[in-house]
């Protein structure tokens, strides 16, 4: 945990929490299989995305606000670079639940053909039935 600074919060006037008041320490259960271990993972991950662009919306929107009332071209290159974070933690959501989709996917035995090749036999059904037959 981190230590609780007392003099910075008082000086910015704001108050110090460890994590934000909504969220609940939430142990991840440790499962014997490798699917339950990967899906406690993907949960775990999935959670803390959220968590991430959450908490990177709400910085964006007072970002956005203190850029306005500074009108300094820094708080602005700020504001671009929250926006491209977010952006990428967006991505990475949608990339992780691709991911274990596939994966799904792939365990359940389900595979995409690629290429499928047909074969065409030109021939007569008597000619076709003396092949089967080895003739």
């Amino acid at each position: 945990m981190m230590a609780n600074n007392s003099s910075l919060s008082n000086a910015l006037g704001i108050t110090y929490n460890v994590l934000p008041p909504d969220r609940k320490d939430v142990a991840i259960p440790i499962g014997d299989s490798d699917t339950q271990k990967a899906e406690n993972d993907y949960e775990f991950a999935r959670r803390n995305l959220y968590d991430i662009i959450e908490q990177g919306q709400t910085a964006l929107e007072d970002m956005i606000e203190f850029a306005k009332q500074a009108q300094h071209p820094r708080a602005y290159e700020v504001v671009g670079t929250l926006i491209n974070n977010l952006v990428d933690a967006n991505q990475k959501l949608l990339h992780l639940s691709k991911q274990v989709k596939d994966i799904k996917k792939s365990d359940a035995g389900i595979t995409d053909p690629g290429t499928v090749n047909n074969n065409l036999f030109v021939g007569s059904t008597a000619e076709m039935l003396k092949i089967l037959k080895g003739d």
